[in-house]
């Protein structure tokens, strides 16, 4: 069997970006003349139309934390956000596919390209990843929740017969304080596939008004990042919407056991 070696991937923080910062990051994005990047889905030149569309659109308001949007506003970013998405997965591609299980090279193209965001962008980045750890083990690495999130990661494993091949049994669910898992005992030889979710514990304070929220925050467009987050009402109690969907997990990433 040949033996497959970690795949690491790009998570970006479109939930967390204001519209400025997305335009920003986006006209910081390198293609052009890229060596390694040589057939992205959008051009650079097409992501700085699509870009300067959506600033000439908004223009002042486009520094507004969250500024209402026209219909046809509102298609020019989401027009905007699938391209970045898209040139996104094609780069974690093209970096893993240079020199397959080296981080720093993988780290090296993105940075090259312009994920790599600098100031207050740099939160943005993310990599999730699973890293052989001697003979029948090894070792998920989560992103973080951020400093002074409580956060619960929720991994979920299962065996399958090759890369990119869902398995047909999930193991149980491992809810952990912590974004590395240590991972003993697997079959060596096998290909494990493994997601991740993430979850944020609210801080139990009260609230102000006079009714309570029962909102779930959905993840990001894409499922770029697994967070999900339930409310507290105003007596301070978690709620929760009985039958909605709540735990979203992230793509899935494969390890070959040593």
């Amino acid at each position: 069997m040949k033996k497959l070696v970690s795949y690491f991937h790009i998570v970006l923080g479109l939930d967390k970006m204001t519209l400025a910062e997305l335009i920003s990051f986006v006209l910081g994005i390198k293609l052009t003349g890229d060596p390694d990047a040589v057939a992205p889905p959008y051009t650079q030149a097409q992501l700085q139309t699509l870009a300067n569309k959506v600033q000439t659109d908004l223009g002042t308001r486009i520094t507004a934390p969250n500024p209402t949007l026209t219909a046809a506003q509102q298609i020019d970013v989401d027009a905007l956000s699938r391209a970045l998405l898209a040139v996104m997965y094609y780069v974690e591609q093209v970096a893993n596919a240079h020199t397959p299980g080296n981080r720093a090279q993988f780290e090296t193209i993105c940075r090259r390209i312009g994920f790599n965001p600098r100031g207050a962008n740099a939160k943005h980045i993310r990599i999730f990843e699973a890293k052989p750890n001697g003979a029948g083990s090894f070792i998920i690495i989560a992103p973080s929740a951020g400093a002074g999130k409580h956060a619960v990661y929720v991994f979920q494993l299962g065996i399958t017969t090759a890369k990119d091949v869902l398995p047909t049994t999930w193991q149980d669910m491992l809810p952990v304080p912590v974004t590395e898992l240590v991972v003993t005992n697997a079959p060596s030889g096998s290909i494990i596939a493994i997601h991740y979710a993430e979850v944020v514990v609210p801080s139990h304070k009260k609230t102000g008004g006079t009714t309570g929220t029962t909102t779930i925050t959905p993840p990001a467009t894409g499922r770029i990042r697994p967070t999900n987050s339930l409310s507290v009402n105003k007596s301070g109690k978690v709620t929760y919407a009985y039958g909605t969907p709540f735990i979203h997990y992230s793509d899935v990433i494969y390890v070959v056991v040593p």
